[in-house]
């Protein structure tokens, strides 16, 4: 099994209640959303462990640049971006869960109607 495989796995089981967060948690939402517009990079080849952890070992999370866009200090981004790891919110390859983008577009329909 390679990077992408084990990534695709954990694609194919979202963790759902982590995207009802979104709902009550401004926070997160708010870090979703600049996360799709942050450089993530795959910094060296994944060393094979079968884990969620090891997929985010071998990438590079651009930290400054998400700080900078969420107005927050770079200790409090780096939480709030463990948090979003941890939830599975979003993924290694710079991409988020889907039903986390449906949040964000339904947010956005609500706001604009």
């Amino acid at each position: 099994m390679d990077f992408l495989e084990l990534l695709d796995q954990y694609k194919q089981n979202p963790r759902r209640e982590s995207a009802a967060m979104l709902l009550t948690d401004p926070a997160l939402l708010r870090y979703c959303v600049i996360w799709k517009q942050v450089t993530v990079r795959r910094v060296h080849d994944w060393a094979a462990d079968a884990s969620w952890t090891g997929l985010w070992e071998c990438v590079h999370v651009d930290l400054e640049t998400i700080a900078l866009l969420a107005d927050d200090e770079l200790v409090k981004a780096r939480k709030t971006v463990e948090r979003l790891k941890g939830l599975r919110l979003v993924y290694p390859d710079g991409t988020l869960m889907a039903l986390a983008d449906k949040v964000i577009a339904k947010k956005i329909t609500d706001a604009l109607a």
